[in-house]
Parts: C-alpha cells; sequence; structure tokens
C-alpha cells in the first residue's frame, strides 16, 4: 500500500523521463533494480531480528557512531513522509476541495495517522488489514473501468520498444529510488512474529505493486495517449476523469482518491511510528510516545512549507535528484557503512575462530 499509492499517484514511469509508450516496460525493468535496494536494507534485518536499525547500528560500529549514522534513515522517515502528504494534499485541494486550506488537509492526514503511531505498530498494521481489501477492490475497478476503449485506443501503445533500451531504463531510475518507503523494515521487523519472512514478504509486496504499476502506465497510455500522459500532473487520476461507463456512472476518480488516502494514511502513520522509535532509542528513552507529537508538528510544518508548489514537489522526482539523494544518500550510504562493518566483523571472526 505504502509503495503502490505514490507511484500510481505520479506514475513517474511516465512522467520523469522520455519512455512514452513504453511505461510499462520501464515499471518491469524498475522491479529489478528495487529489487536489490530492498535485499540491501532487509538482509541486515533480518541478520538481527531482535534489533531495530538503531541498536544494530550501535553493535557494529560502536555507540556514538552507530547513532549518528541512525539518525540519516530516521529523517528520511521525516522527508519521505512529509512528501507523500504533501502530493496528497496537493491532488485533494486541485480536483476535490479546491476552497479548503492545504494546511488543514496535511494537518488532519497526520492527526490521524499520529494517533495510530501513538497506539503502536500492531494498531497500523490491522488497520491495514482493514483497509487493504478496500484498497485493493478501488485499484482493481480503476484498472478494469478503461478495458473497452482498448481495443480502440490499442495504437497508443505502438510501436514498442522502438527507440531502444534508453527511455525505458532512464523511465526505471526514479521508480527504483523511491523505494525509502522499505526502510521501515529496519524498525518494525522486532515486532513481527516470524522475522525471517520479512524479506521474502517484502520482495513480494514490491512485485505485486510493480505489476499494478505496469498494468497503470499501459492503460493510462492507451486511454490517454503518450504525449497528455506525459504531460500529465497525476495521469492515472486524470485517466480515471477521462472514463465514463455510462451516463449514469461517473466521477470515478474519487475511487482512487480513497484507495490513495488509504495508502498514505498508513504510510504516514509506519514512518511517524519508526522515526520516534528510532529516535527515542537514540535518545534514550524508555517509549517512543512522548515524541509522537512534536514530530506530527514537525512533519505538517515540513509538508506546507517545505514546497512552494506542486510543480516544485514533481522535480523532486527527476531522476537527477532524487536518485541521489534518495537510493544514494537515504540508503546506500547508511547502509553500505553498516554492511561492510557486518562483514568485516563477519571476517574477523571466521579468522579468529581459524586462528
Amino acid at each position: 500500500m505504502m509503495r503502490t499509492t505514490i507511484l500510481i499517484a505520479l506514475m513517474p514511469v511516465l512522467t520523469t523521463a522520455d519512455t512514452l509508450q513504453d511505461g510499462w516496460a520501464s515499471a518491469v525493468a524498475a522491479f529489478f533494480g528495487a529489487a536489490l535496494l530492498v535485499a540491501v536494507i532487509g538482509g541486515l534485518a533480518v541478520r538481527f531480528p531482535a534489533e531495530t536499525l538503531v541498536e544494530y547500528s550501535q553493535k557494529l560500529l560502536g555507540k556514538w557512531p552507530g547513532k549518528l549514522l541512525s539518525l540519516v534513515p530516521l529523517f528520511a522517515f521525516l522527508y519521505m513522509a512529509a512528501t507523500d502528504i504533501r502530493v496528497y494534499g496537493e491532488a485533494l485541494v486541485t480536483v476535490f476541495l479546491t476552497e479548503t486550506p492545504l494546511a488543514f488537509i496535511i494537518g488532519a492526514m497526520v492527526f490521524i495517522s499520529a494517533l495510530a503511531a501513538y497506539a503502536g505498530i500492531e494498531v497500523i498494521g490491522r488497520s491495514a488489514d482493514l483497509f487493504f481489501p478496500l484498497f485493493l477492490l478501488a485499484i482493481i475497478i480503476s484498472l478494469v473501468a478503461p478495458l473497452p476503449q482498448v481495443p480502440i485506443l490499442i495504437r497508443n501503445i505502438e510501436p514498442v520498444l522502438a527507440r531502444g533500451a534508453g527511455p525505458v531504463l532512464r523511465g526505471a531510475i526514479t521508480p527504483i529510488a523511491v523505494i525509502s518507503q522499505y526502510m521501515v523494515l529496519t524498525m518494525i521487523t522486532p515486532s513481527t512474529i516470524e522475522p525471517k519472512r520479512v524479506l521474502r514478504t517484502a520482495l513480494g509486496a514490491l512485485g505485486a505493486s510493480s505489476a499494478v504499476l505496469a498494468m497503470s502506465a499501459l492503460l493510462v497510455v492507451i486511454t490517454l495517449g503518450p504525449q497528455r500522459a506525459a504531460r500529465s500532473v497525476f495521469p492515472f487520476l486524470s485517466m480515471i476523469r477521462a472514463v465514463q461507463l455510462s451516463e449514469f456512472i461517473e466521477r470515478m476518480e474519487v475511487l482512487i482518491v480513497f484507495a490513495w488516502g488509504f495508502g498514505v494514511f498508513i504510510a504516514v502513520a509506519a514512518f511517524l511510528f519508526s522515526g520516534a522509535r528510532g529516535l527515542a532509542q537514540v535518545m534514550g528513552l524508555k517509549t517512543y510516545r512522548p515524541l509522537i507529537g512534536p514530530m506530527a508538528a514537525v512533519w505538517v510544518a515540513m509538508a506546507v512549507h517545505a514546497h512552494d508548489d506542486l510543480f516544485q514537489v514533481s522535480t523532486l522526482f527527476q531522476p537527477g535528484l532524487i536518485f541521489p539523494l534518495a537510493a544514494v544518500g537515504f540508503i546506500l550510504l547508511p547502509m553500505g557503512v553498516l554492511w561492510g562493518a557486518y562483514l568485516i566483523r563477519a571476517l574477523l571472526g571466521r579468522l579468529h575462530g581459524a586462528g
């Protein structure tokens, strides 16, 4: 739910590169690159099933270097959640609630998510269980609705891969980089019943979200055409608004907005829980709950004021910016240091044992 919502909302396989009618191929290619990053993130979590990233960072690097390094992913929780909720708020203000202040929408979403985070990870998980059938149903209906137009407009996806692999690979960069949602694995793995299955489950979720993204890109291009799809701010929402099943069934975009809202709620709650729990461990607090309120206030302020408008937010997802920021800065840098420390310790342990 966390990954599917942001990828469908902005459809970066179409809007951040020149893939045009081959956006679906970029979604397929993005799965393999994203899977490598998920393995990097979840691999250590599985090896330290009873500890969070803050705890095993201190074990691998020492107390203060470990705490300092763990602040990087903790900031990633803040930044990505603020970005996700700003994009959702902009969509509501643009399409539906044109007279409602953006700060009110963002504040209401963060407040509800903060209540779930305060209640704990079990409440967040059960909320996801409750909303997932509705989320999935809305996605399925949204994907099925344009199908009657496919035979007429199928020419919009032709010719397939006519410009080679270059545009496809460029279109895959942003979906690969937008993998920071999976950093929550480093904080919630100790709370799971079967920590050893975390990585396999995460990869399965990644495969499902990639399949939805590929189908969505295919239908968006068929319905809107490659040029219009690439220029749209919210391509999937534009596709649903263009679909009218009958004279009495229209405005179906409300389905995807509800589904998107469910996903944003779960994402922000999970980010807030993970960030507060991690910061509490860095500060040596017994519980994370006193940090929920101040962190929620900071998130609202950052979501409202970090970007001037939606177009500035969209530039964040351009490959030249999102990849070094999210993939390298938030994931590869801290996790690479931890993996290096882990492998060195394992090698030294084997040498000591052999000696």
